[in-house]
């Protein structure tokens, strides 16, 4: 593993010199299409092969279970899980995975069939709770994409937050902790954004600080092979934290939830090194 040091010098002058978007909400279909497509080809020769196709289907399955139908006014993930529809768009992934499921998921597909309604909403409502380890780690990632497709659609149609005179943490839409940084190319180039665990959408954060607790002294870079890789573990010393940065810049192809679950390895490096993930994979969820 290659460790690189906070350089300042390399830090783009972002909002001090350019107008940027505080918060960014892609295009569900688009994002999710994307993130299969990207899923099934990091599958292919990967240790966690059948993990990643199985994620690209789920993914797939959130493309095709969007409504036109968007509940409106502030994003409330509990008051969704408690009384949306996504049970609903659960049972539409249910029917949509079946099929085509590996032998070691069906049952966990037939288990979540079964489910009674309450124990569904119970369950969705501990997960963006955060209260993980309440929840059977077989059957959260499913529960979780499908309130999420919902919580994400609400998140489209809900106004947006008042700019914050300092940039959160946690997603400003729904309150949820980051999956990863991602840099951006195009018209935001050399842009740094968080991208939601939960609503899929993306709010701006200066490079070169610590996404959790702010820092900007104490940081390294861990990464494998070399220090320009597109996919570096950004390590914070003065909370402990560490959050994935994922370079569109270094490889355009990249998608941020797809090439973090693909990514696993580093997660466990920077573990070794004593640094805790302050977010997390909506395909990999927190064990407790």
């Amino acid at each position: 593993m290659s460790v690189t040091p906070n350089l300042r010098p390399s830090v783009p002058p972002e909002s001090a010199s350019r107008h940027f978007d505080p918060v960014l909400r892609p295009d569900l279909a688009v994002l999710y299409v994307t993130r299969a497509a990207r899923l099934r080809a990091l599958a292919e020769g990967h240790e966690l092969s059948a993990y990643l196709a199985l994620a690209a289907d789920m993914a797939g399955a959130q493309a095709a279970c969007l409504t036109d139908i968007a509940p409106s006014g502030p994003v409330d993930p509990v008051a969704l899980a408690q009384n949306g529809d996504w049970p609903e768009a659960l049972d539409r992934m249910i029917a949509r995975l079946t099929p085509r499921a590996p032998d070691q998921v069906a049952p966990h597909l037939a288990a979540l069939s079964q489910m009674p309604e309450a124990a569904r909403r119970d369950a969705g409502v501990a997960l963006v709770e955060g209260r993980f380890d309440a929840v059977d780690p077989a059957l959260a990632p499913f529960l979780w994409a499908a309130l999420s497709s919902r919580v994400a659609q609400a998140a489209r149609a809900a106004p947006l937050p008042a700019a914050a005179q300092q940039e959160p943490a946690d997603c400003p839409i729904c309150g949820t902790a980051p999956v990863a940084s991602v840099i951006h190319t195009g018209d935001r180039q050399g842009l740094r954004y968080l991208h939601c665990a939960l609503c899929e959408c993306e709010w701006h954060m200066v490079r070169a600080k610590c996404s959790n607790c702010g820092d900007s002294t104490r940081l390294d870079y861990l990464s494998f092979d070399t220090p320009e890789a597109a996919i570096r573990a950004e390590a914070c010393s003065a909370c402990g934290s560490y959050l994935k940065v994922i370079s569109l810049e270094r490889d355009p192809g990249a998608e941020v939830v797809a090439d973090d679950l693909a990514s696993l390895a580093l997660d466990a490096a920077a573990g070794d090194e004593g640094h805790g993930r302050s977010g997390f994979n909506p395909f990999a969820l927190p064990a407790c």
